[in-house]
């Protein structure tokens, strides 16, 4: 197990480097910068100082080496349309609305996702079954800003119950959370349906009906642990992703997350800002996808992780 964690390590620092030099390459590559908008237009003479005192007149290896040197140190540098703050700081204030949002829409969609899956495992054919096969191809093929339009235009325009958008009260975060919900519930309905049913049909749950156990305790304590494991390797990455904001969700309900970030760091060509929302999903998916695996072994002590794969 410590061998392959180390491994693992490793690979993410190997995935961390490709993906900051192929991210770093991208921005550069595409034609502009950060001082050649049309909004604050800004002289010659006045431009070239401000490339020069960011270090964006030197050549790409030395603005490469030399920010992924402060990223070691965990300097991401200065944010270039918030230079009175650091990238480091500005982030720390819009995780909290991603996290709340993003995270609980993960954590209630998949609660309801796994409640569904299993009452339509137990109740194959019936109209729960159809239910659930219905909301999980639903859930999988709307894009999730028409889902957020949906709710918009019924709950706030046209029932005129919730607050179409915003951030402060609790009462602004329902129609994100459900907006964010959408998929986790979905994916963990199929999920959930699908492996209870390969489970429900193998020779160990015949045997341990016949030793004359409860169906509560076959279901709750053998099937539903056996087909927990896919689920788990979906859950982390899921949370991560969503939890670092949805780009469409937070734009359609205004929120001030990190979502947002990602689309003014692109048209603002804010390269600091830029690369460290790329480094942070990428550093959090890549752990996400190790502890699942490492959970996957705890539930399963069949599998074994490292050297213990002989």
């Amino acid at each position: 197990m410590i061998v392959y964690i180390l491994k693992r390590l490793i690979s993410v620092a190997v995935t961390f480097f490709i993906v900051s030099l192929v991210v770093f390459l991208m921005m550069h590559a595409v034609p502009g910068g950060p001082f050649d908008g049309n909004d604050m237009p800004v002289s010659e003479a006045v431009r070239a100082k401000l490339m020069a005192r960011l270090g964006l007149d030197q050549p790409l290896w030395v603005q490469y080496v030399n920010y992924m040197a402060g990223v070691l140190t965990f300097d991401f540098g200065v944010p270039y349309q918030s230079p009175g703050e650091t990238v480091v700081s500005l982030l720390g204030q819009a995780w909290l609305p991603s996290l709340i949002l993003g995270g609980s829409g993960v954590i209630i969609g998949a609660t309801l996702g796994i409640l569904l899956g299993m009452a339509a495992a137990l109740n194959r054919n019936s109209w729960i079954d159809y239910l659930a096969s219905t909301l999980s191809v639903l859930g999988l093929t709307i894009p999730v800003f028409v889902i957020s339009m949906l709710l918009i235009l019924i709950f706030a325009v046209g029932l005129n119950w919730l607050p179409a958008s915003g951030w402060g009260k609790p009462e602004r975060w329902i129609l994100p959370i459900i907006a964010y919900s959408a998929i986790p519930l979905a994916t963990y309905a199929r999920y959930t349906r699908s492996a209870m049913l390969d489970n429900l049909n193998r020779p160990f749950v015949t045997a341990l009906r016949a030793k004359g156990l409860s169906e509560s305790k076959i279901i709750f304590q053998h099937v539903l642990r056996n087909s927990a494991i896919p689920m788990v390797t979906v859950f982390l990455p899921m949370f991560i992703g969503t939890a670092t904001g949805s780009i469409f969700v937070e734009a359609m309900f205004r929120i001030p997350g990190l979502g947002s970030y990602f689309v003014s760091s692109i048209t603002n060509r804010d390269y600091p800002l830029e690369m460290a929302l790329v480094l942070m999903v990428t550093v959090g998916i890549c752990l996400a996808y190790l502890i699942s695996d490492i959970a996957y072994a705890w539930l399963n002590p069949r599998i074994r992780l490292g050297d213990d794969e002989q």
